[in-house]
């Protein structure tokens, strides 16, 4: 992704991308966003959505690593909810139905109380599944309709940039033959 629609998602929602506590293990994003710029409106909608239940609650959502993979979008992410009494609430219950070895009668408990009610871990599962499954509509150059394409390397992509894929341009190579999305959304610096 290019550094300046990173710049805007880092400033944007410091709190998903950002280091935890100095930790080397849960260094947020050491390789930064491996996408395409045409998802940037994907992850900021999710990251919107997800900040919204954060400040509902009392967890965070902090980013570990957002890539593309086989054609689609990836957001590797741990949640820091060591204070919130519904999460170990909720850890507590998992633990002793699997400790009592419940197997499929422990999913079918858990499908039928998502029906009624969601933790807001459950949530961001959600909202975080949407738009992994809506990166494989989107273009990962430019962010308009396409759809996931190739043999062995599979990417998304619209009919414009596959046309210039075939003519053997590359977004990283050839950046003049691709639209700028950060142009196009903010404007000339």
């Amino acid at each position: 992704m290019d550094n300046r629609l990173e710049k805007k998602l880092v400033e944007k929602y410091p709190q998903i991308f950002r280091d935890y506590g100095g930790d080397k293990r849960h260094t947020c994003m050491v390789w930064g966003m491996e996408c395409g710029d045409g998802w940037f409106l994907l992850i900021d909608k999710m990251c919107k959505d997800i900040t919204k239940i954060c400040k509902r609650t009392n967890i965070q959502v902090i980013a570990s690593q957002v890539k593309e993979k086989f054609g689609g979008l990836r957001f590797y992410y741990f949640i820091d909810n060591e204070h919130s009494i519904l999460s170990r609430l909720n850890f507590k219950t998992r633990t002793i139905m699997f400790s009592k070895r419940l197997g499929t009668q422990y999913w079918k408990i858990i499908k039928f109380k998502r029906k009624f009610w969601k933790s807001p871990e459950e949530k961001i599962e959600d909202i975080i599944e949407k738009a992994e499954s809506k990166s494989y509509e989107t273009c990962e150059t430019c962010g308009r309709r396409g759809t996931s394409r190739g043999q062995g390397w599979v990417y998304t992509a619209c009919d414009s940039c596959e046309e210039q894929y075939e003519q053997g341009y590359r977004q990283w190579k050839n950046p003049d033959k691709f639209p700028d999305v950060f142009e196009f959304l903010f404007g000339k610096e």
